[in-house]
């Protein structure tokens, strides 16, 4: 670093919280000669990955005797950063201005980063001094993580997932996968591991049995404990998977049919499955029972439902061979009496403009007629707070506009053809935008303005 030179410091409790540059001596300064300001910067650091790098100044100001700038900034940047990090002048804090005094960053990566310092003002600025911070892996060892169990067919590849591992550092990770114990029948050992250096490997077990894989993680420094994860290879037929799909609310405005969709559901090996939908449980009131289904044995069937509230289906599936576990859902069908009032939004007023020629004879001015003019009708900020279709109904009372297609949330409205005046003359029509449910309806309007004006 720099060495020091005499100083006349900028404190802060002697310039102000500006740190805006003091007088030299008591008098005249103008007699005194100019220099740029001076600093001298914090020791280097050496911290590891994770801590907050906090860079200070020991000094900062003015050489005695000297005459002084108006005031100054202090200026922070990276000369150099690590391979890989994307750290740059934007992480550090309170950078680029008077008070400056101590800047912080993370590093997001080992190795060294060279960050240099100056103080400028008005007009000029003091020579660079330099602060090299060295990030180091810390002295915590990573975690490995194997991930989830799997069941593959004999042949088929197992994929394994190591991405969960850890380094408390964030340091990158090499990973050693090996197969720790097979089954007596198997002849695959710990090279028998394809993409062994990546987070997600994959082995093909050659026989039936019970697969232990392992893993560590290293830092560079430290190797992880080991975590485990099993493969389990068969032979014959799995199980299917049903999938009864996502609980929902039946909007008010969707009828009494309910569409469920198992198509979810599927078999590991590949096998054709069928399907079971039965109901577990409705609301006290219902009549409901299996025979509100259309077809049961459908993926997607139509359920009839009788009074709002709560319905619980079980759908099973059949591989020809076994049947699934059970999976349910439940479904809330909401009766009119919760129905809310759609919300409707004709869009902001608009105002468009035109210009006629007009002459004169006997001091009577005759102009041109001012042509038809459209207007674009927004109304698609309409809505229905509980997700049910909406009905679109624009209209205007005079019935002097031409509404292209009254039925649609967007649309074109003509005006008439009106005659032509001397000066400025405007003509206004509000648009009517209805919209409803299947139960009820709000409206909203818009003023619409034709401003023509007659010039000769």
């Amino acid at each position: 670093m720099s060495n020091p030179t005499p100083w006349r410091m900028l404190a802060l409790a002697v310039c102000g919280v500006t740190l805006v540059a003091c007088t030299g001596d008591d008098g005249d300064d103008t007699a005194n000669p100019y220099c740029p300001p001076s600093l001298t910067a914090g020791e280097d650091l050496a911290l590891t990955l994770g801590e907050f790098a906090t860079l200070s100044l020991l000094e900062v100001g003015y050489a005695a005797g000297c005459l002084q700038g108006i005031a100054f900034e202090i200026q922070w940047r990276f000369d150099s950063v690590p391979p890989g990090s994307l750290v740059d002048e934007t992480a550090l804090s309170d950078n680029n201005a008077a008070t400056a005094t101590e800047t912080q960053f993370l590093p997001d990566t080992v190795g060294s980063y060279v960050v240099s310092v100056q103080a400028c003002d008005e007009q000029a600025c003091s020579e660079t001094d330099v602060i090299v911070v060295t990030i180091t892996h810390g002295d915590a060892a990573p975690v490995a993580d194997a991930g989830g169990d799997v069941e593959v067919q004999v042949g088929e590849r197992a994929e394994l997932d190591g991405s969960g591992s850890d380094d408390p550092e964030g340091a990158q990770l090499e990973f050693l996968w090996a197969l720790t114990e097979v089954p007596s029948c198997s002849g695959l050992d710990s090279d028998s591991i394809y993409n062994q250096g990546s987070a997600t490997p994959t082995v093909i077990p050659d026989c039936e049995g019970i697969f232990l894989v392992s893993l560590v993680v290293s830092d560079g420094l430290q190797w992880s404990n080991p975590d485990y994860a099993t493969i389990h290879a068969v032979t014959g037929n799995r199980a299917p998977i049903a999938d009864a799909g996502d609980a929902l609310a039946v909007p008010p405005c969707d009828g009494q049919v309910a569409q469920l969709d198992g198509f979810g559901s599927y078999d590991p090996d590949g096998d054709e499955i069928s399907y079971e939908w039965s109901l577990l449980s409705a609301p006290a009131d219902s009549g409901t029972s299996d025979a509100s289904f259309d077809d049961p044995t459908l993926a997607n069937p139509s359920f009839t439902w009788d009074e709002a509230g709560d319905y619980t289906f079980q759908l099973q599936v059949f591989d020809g061979e076994f049947w699934s576990a059970p999976d349910l859902v439940t479904w809330e069908m909401v009766g009119l009496d919760r129905n809310k009032r759609p919300v409707a939004n004709a869009g902001e007023d608009e105002t468009v403009s035109m210009s006629v020629t007009c002459s004169s004879s006997d001091y009577v001015w005759t102009c041109d007629d001012c042509e038809a003019q459209d207007f674009d009708l927004d109304g698609s900020g309409s809505y229905d707070p509980d997700g049910d279709e909406v009905r679109f109904n624009w209209s205007e009372a005079a019935g002097e506009l031409i509404i292209d297609a009254p039925y649609s949330a967007r649309t074109t409205a003509w005006t008439p053809v009106v005659a032509g005046d001397f000066g400025e003359t405007n003509y206004s029509w509000e648009a009517t935008l209805d919209v409803s449910d299947c139960d009820k309806s709000d409206y909203d309007t818009v003023t619409l303005t034709f401003s023509c004006t007659g010039s000769n």
